[in-house]
Protein backbone atom coordinates (compact mmCIF):
# COMPACT_ATOMS: atom_id res chain seq x y z
CA UNK A 1 0.00 0.00 0.00
CA UNK A 2 1.03 3.59 -0.63
CA UNK A 3 2.30 5.15 2.61
CA UNK A 4 2.49 8.78 1.44
CA UNK A 5 2.25 11.08 4.48
CA UNK A 6 -0.86 13.28 4.19
CA UNK A 7 -0.88 17.03 4.81
CA UNK A 8 -2.38 17.85 8.20
CA UNK A 9 -5.53 19.97 8.18
CA UNK A 10 -5.03 23.20 10.10
CA UNK A 11 -7.78 24.79 12.16
CA UNK A 12 -8.10 27.62 9.65
CA UNK A 13 -8.33 25.24 6.67
CA UNK A 14 -11.06 23.24 8.41
CA UNK A 15 -13.31 26.30 8.66
CA UNK A 16 -14.29 25.49 5.07
CA UNK A 17 -12.19 22.73 3.51
CA UNK A 18 -14.32 22.83 0.34
CA UNK A 19 -12.69 26.13 -0.67
CA UNK A 20 -9.12 24.80 -0.72
CA UNK A 21 -7.63 24.61 -4.21
CA UNK A 22 -5.68 21.46 -3.31
CA UNK A 23 -8.59 19.73 -1.57
CA UNK A 24 -8.58 16.79 -4.00
CA UNK A 25 -4.92 15.95 -3.33
CA UNK A 26 -5.36 16.29 0.43
CA UNK A 27 -8.44 14.06 0.48
CA UNK A 28 -6.74 11.40 -1.65
CA UNK A 29 -3.72 11.31 0.66
CA UNK A 30 -6.02 11.24 3.66
CA UNK A 31 -7.95 8.21 2.46
CA UNK A 32 -4.80 6.38 1.41
CA UNK A 33 -3.50 6.84 4.96
CA UNK A 34 -6.59 5.47 6.74
CA UNK A 35 -7.58 2.73 4.27
CA UNK A 36 -6.50 -0.13 6.52
CA UNK A 37 -8.83 0.85 9.37
CA UNK A 38 -11.55 2.53 7.29
CA UNK A 39 -14.13 -0.26 7.41
CA UNK A 40 -13.63 -0.97 11.10
CA UNK A 41 -14.11 2.69 12.00
CA UNK A 42 -17.12 3.07 9.71
CA UNK A 43 -18.90 0.25 11.54
CA UNK A 44 -17.75 1.37 14.97
CA UNK A 45 -18.45 5.09 14.68
CA UNK A 46 -21.86 4.58 13.02
CA UNK A 47 -22.80 1.89 15.56
CA UNK A 48 -22.98 -0.49 12.59
CA UNK A 49 -25.75 1.58 10.98
CA UNK A 50 -23.72 2.13 7.81
CA UNK A 51 -24.71 -1.38 6.66
CA UNK A 52 -28.43 -0.62 6.95
CA UNK A 53 -28.01 2.71 5.12
CA UNK A 54 -26.48 0.96 2.13
CA UNK A 55 -29.15 -1.75 2.15
CA UNK A 56 -31.89 0.91 2.19
CA UNK A 57 -30.24 2.74 -0.71
CA UNK A 58 -29.93 -0.42 -2.83
CA UNK A 59 -33.58 -1.33 -2.18
CA UNK A 60 -34.65 2.14 -3.30
CA UNK A 61 -32.63 1.94 -6.53
CA UNK A 62 -34.61 -1.11 -7.73
CA UNK A 63 -31.79 -2.37 -9.92
CA UNK A 64 -32.62 -4.97 -12.56
CA UNK A 65 -30.87 -7.99 -14.11
CA UNK A 66 -28.56 -7.12 -16.98
CA UNK A 67 -27.87 -3.56 -15.85
CA UNK A 68 -24.53 -1.75 -15.70
CA UNK A 69 -23.74 0.04 -12.42
CA UNK A 70 -21.10 2.58 -11.45
CA UNK A 71 -20.13 3.31 -7.85
CA UNK A 72 -18.20 6.57 -7.55
CA UNK A 73 -15.86 7.28 -4.65
CA UNK A 74 -16.25 3.56 -4.02
CA UNK A 75 -13.71 3.31 -1.20
CA UNK A 76 -13.22 -0.29 -0.12
CA UNK A 77 -16.14 -1.45 -2.27
CA UNK A 78 -18.94 -2.02 0.25
CA UNK A 79 -21.66 -0.25 -1.76
CA UNK A 80 -20.73 -1.92 -5.04
CA UNK A 81 -20.67 -5.33 -3.35
CA UNK A 82 -24.05 -4.60 -1.75
CA UNK A 83 -25.46 -4.12 -5.26
CA UNK A 84 -23.91 -7.41 -6.34
CA UNK A 85 -25.32 -9.31 -3.36
CA UNK A 86 -28.74 -7.79 -3.99
CA UNK A 87 -28.80 -8.58 -7.73
CA UNK A 88 -26.39 -11.35 -8.86
CA UNK A 89 -27.65 -11.06 -12.46
CA UNK A 90 -26.13 -7.65 -13.10
CA UNK A 91 -24.11 -7.23 -16.29
CA UNK A 92 -21.33 -5.13 -14.78
CA UNK A 93 -20.32 -3.22 -11.66
CA UNK A 94 -17.57 -0.62 -11.90
CA UNK A 95 -16.05 0.99 -8.81
CA UNK A 96 -14.11 4.24 -9.19
CA UNK A 97 -11.93 5.92 -6.58
CA UNK A 98 -8.76 8.02 -6.60
CA UNK A 99 -7.28 6.26 -3.56
CA UNK A 100 -5.13 3.32 -4.65
CA UNK A 101 -5.09 1.85 -1.14
CA UNK A 102 -8.89 1.81 -0.99
CA UNK A 103 -9.11 0.12 -4.39
CA UNK A 104 -6.65 -2.59 -3.33
CA UNK A 105 -8.92 -3.46 -0.41
CA UNK A 106 -11.96 -3.47 -2.71
CA UNK A 107 -10.18 -5.94 -4.99
CA UNK A 108 -9.35 -8.18 -2.02
CA UNK A 109 -13.02 -8.22 -1.03
CA UNK A 110 -13.96 -9.14 -4.59
CA UNK A 111 -11.42 -11.95 -4.68
CA UNK A 112 -12.80 -13.28 -1.40
CA UNK A 113 -16.39 -13.05 -2.66
CA UNK A 114 -15.61 -14.95 -5.85
CA UNK A 115 -13.47 -17.52 -4.05
CA UNK A 116 -16.44 -18.43 -1.84
CA UNK A 117 -19.01 -18.26 -4.67
CA UNK A 118 -19.59 -22.01 -4.72
CA UNK A 119 -22.86 -21.69 -6.62
CA UNK A 120 -21.34 -19.42 -9.30
CA UNK A 121 -23.93 -16.73 -8.53
CA UNK A 122 -21.61 -13.90 -9.53
CA UNK A 123 -19.55 -15.48 -12.29
CA UNK A 124 -21.20 -13.50 -15.10
CA UNK A 125 -20.81 -10.04 -13.52
CA UNK A 126 -17.96 -7.98 -14.92
CA UNK A 127 -16.49 -6.36 -11.78
CA UNK A 128 -13.88 -3.63 -12.26
CA UNK A 129 -12.07 -1.28 -9.90
CA UNK A 130 -10.63 1.83 -11.57
CA UNK A 131 -8.40 4.56 -10.18
CA UNK A 132 -9.89 7.78 -11.54
CA UNK A 133 -11.01 11.22 -10.39
CA UNK A 134 -14.81 11.45 -10.26
CA UNK A 135 -14.69 14.93 -11.78
CA UNK A 136 -12.77 13.68 -14.88
CA UNK A 137 -14.00 10.18 -15.70
CA UNK A 138 -12.39 8.18 -18.48
CA UNK A 139 -15.65 6.36 -19.21
CA UNK A 140 -18.03 6.40 -22.23
CA UNK A 141 -21.16 8.56 -22.45
CA UNK A 142 -24.56 7.03 -21.63
CA UNK A 143 -23.09 3.76 -20.31
CA UNK A 144 -24.65 3.14 -16.89
CA UNK A 145 -28.19 2.45 -15.72
CA UNK A 146 -27.34 3.57 -12.19
CA UNK A 147 -24.58 5.63 -10.59
CA UNK A 148 -24.17 5.61 -6.81
CA UNK A 149 -22.00 7.72 -4.55
CA UNK A 150 -21.87 7.02 -0.82
CA UNK A 151 -20.39 9.76 1.38
CA UNK A 152 -18.20 10.84 -1.52
CA UNK A 153 -19.65 13.86 -3.33
CA UNK A 154 -18.79 16.05 -0.35
CA UNK A 155 -15.12 15.21 -0.93
CA UNK A 156 -14.94 16.28 -4.58
CA UNK A 157 -12.83 19.27 -5.58
CA UNK A 158 -15.70 20.53 -7.76
CA UNK A 159 -19.18 19.19 -7.00
CA UNK A 160 -20.78 20.60 -10.16
CA UNK A 161 -18.06 19.04 -12.31
CA UNK A 162 -18.75 15.70 -10.63
CA UNK A 163 -22.50 15.99 -11.23
CA UNK A 164 -21.89 16.83 -14.89
CA UNK A 165 -19.71 13.73 -15.26
CA UNK A 166 -22.36 11.57 -13.60
CA UNK A 167 -24.96 13.00 -15.98
CA UNK A 168 -22.71 12.28 -18.95
CA UNK A 169 -22.06 8.61 -18.16
CA UNK A 170 -25.66 7.82 -17.17
CA UNK A 171 -28.05 6.39 -19.73
CA UNK A 172 -31.15 8.51 -20.51
CA UNK A 173 -33.46 8.39 -17.46
CA UNK A 174 -30.69 6.61 -15.55
CA UNK A 175 -30.68 6.69 -11.75
CA UNK A 176 -28.37 8.61 -9.44
CA UNK A 177 -28.26 7.33 -5.87
CA UNK A 178 -26.51 9.39 -3.18
CA UNK A 179 -25.91 8.88 0.53
CA UNK A 180 -24.41 11.82 2.36
CA UNK A 181 -23.99 12.97 5.94
CA UNK A 182 -26.17 15.86 7.09
CA UNK A 183 -26.87 17.96 10.16
CA UNK A 184 -30.16 17.16 11.93
CA UNK A 185 -32.77 19.92 11.83
CA UNK A 186 -33.86 19.26 15.42
CA UNK A 187 -31.78 21.64 17.60
CA UNK A 188 -31.20 19.12 20.40
CA UNK A 189 -30.22 16.33 18.01
CA UNK A 190 -28.04 18.78 16.08
CA UNK A 191 -26.17 19.72 19.28
CA UNK A 192 -25.72 16.08 20.33
CA UNK A 193 -24.61 15.03 16.85
CA UNK A 194 -22.08 17.84 16.46
CA UNK A 195 -20.73 17.20 19.96
CA UNK A 196 -20.18 13.53 19.09
CA UNK A 197 -18.81 14.44 15.66
CA UNK A 198 -16.35 17.07 16.89
CA UNK A 199 -15.23 15.60 20.20
CA UNK A 200 -15.65 11.80 20.22
CA UNK A 201 -15.03 10.91 16.59
CA UNK A 202 -11.59 12.60 16.22
CA UNK A 203 -10.33 10.95 19.42
CA UNK A 204 -11.48 7.44 18.48
CA UNK A 205 -10.34 7.87 14.88
CA UNK A 206 -6.98 9.19 15.99
CA UNK A 207 -6.37 6.23 18.31
CA UNK A 208 -7.52 3.41 16.02
CA UNK A 209 -6.38 4.80 12.67
CA UNK A 210 -3.21 6.55 13.91
CA UNK A 211 -4.73 9.45 12.01
CA UNK A 212 -1.74 11.60 11.06
CA UNK A 213 -3.63 13.71 8.53
CA UNK A 214 -6.62 14.64 10.66
CA UNK A 215 -9.19 12.70 8.61
CA UNK A 216 -11.55 12.45 11.56
CA UNK A 217 -11.31 16.18 12.20
CA UNK A 218 -11.91 16.87 8.51
CA UNK A 219 -15.06 14.72 8.45
CA UNK A 220 -17.28 16.77 10.81
CA UNK A 221 -16.08 20.10 9.41
CA UNK A 222 -16.65 18.98 5.82
CA UNK A 223 -20.22 17.99 6.74
CA UNK A 224 -20.88 21.23 8.60
CA UNK A 225 -19.76 23.38 5.65
CA UNK A 226 -21.35 21.23 2.91
CA UNK A 227 -24.65 21.94 1.15
CA UNK A 228 -27.93 21.55 2.99
CA UNK A 229 -30.44 19.10 1.51
CA UNK A 230 -32.28 21.93 -0.25
CA UNK A 231 -29.05 23.35 -1.65
CA UNK A 232 -27.91 19.96 -2.92
CA UNK A 233 -31.29 19.26 -4.54
CA UNK A 234 -31.05 22.64 -6.26
CA UNK A 235 -27.64 21.70 -7.68
CA UNK A 236 -29.05 18.40 -8.92
CA UNK A 237 -31.83 20.23 -10.74
CA UNK A 238 -29.42 22.76 -12.25
CA UNK A 239 -27.39 19.84 -13.61
CA UNK A 240 -30.48 18.41 -15.32
CA UNK A 241 -31.48 15.78 -12.77
CA UNK A 242 -35.02 15.23 -11.55
CA UNK A 243 -35.06 14.68 -7.79
CA UNK A 244 -37.37 11.70 -7.32
CA UNK A 245 -37.01 10.97 -3.62
CA UNK A 246 -35.21 12.21 -0.51
CA UNK A 247 -35.11 10.27 2.71
CA UNK A 248 -33.57 11.45 6.01
CA UNK A 249 -32.07 8.47 7.84
CA UNK A 250 -30.81 8.03 11.39
CA UNK A 251 -32.72 11.04 12.78
CA UNK A 252 -31.55 13.23 9.92
CA UNK A 253 -27.81 12.60 10.29
CA UNK A 254 -27.70 10.87 6.91
CA UNK A 255 -29.57 11.95 3.78
CA UNK A 256 -30.51 9.63 0.94
CA UNK A 257 -31.21 11.11 -2.52
CA UNK A 258 -32.67 9.40 -5.58
CA UNK A 259 -32.57 11.36 -8.83
CA UNK A 260 -32.95 10.66 -12.54
CA UNK A 261 -31.16 12.02 -15.57
CA UNK A 262 -33.59 14.13 -17.58
CA UNK A 263 -31.70 14.75 -20.83
CA UNK A 264 -28.30 15.41 -22.33
CA UNK A 265 -26.77 18.76 -21.40
CA UNK A 266 -25.87 20.77 -24.49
Amino acid sequence: MNQETPNKWTRNELKNPHRLTDKSRRVRQMFDSIAGTYDCLNHLLSFNQDRSWRKRAVQLAQIQPGQDLLDLCCGTGDMALEFINNQPALKSVTGVDFSQNMLELAQKKTNNLLAHDTGDRYKNINIKWLRQDATHLNLPDNQFHCVSCVFGLRNLQDLNAGLKEIHRVLKPKGTLLVLEFALPKNPLLNWAYQTYFRLVLPVVGGIIASDRGGAYRYLPESVRSFDTSDQFCSKLQKNDFEVVHTDPLNWGTVQLYLARKKSDIA
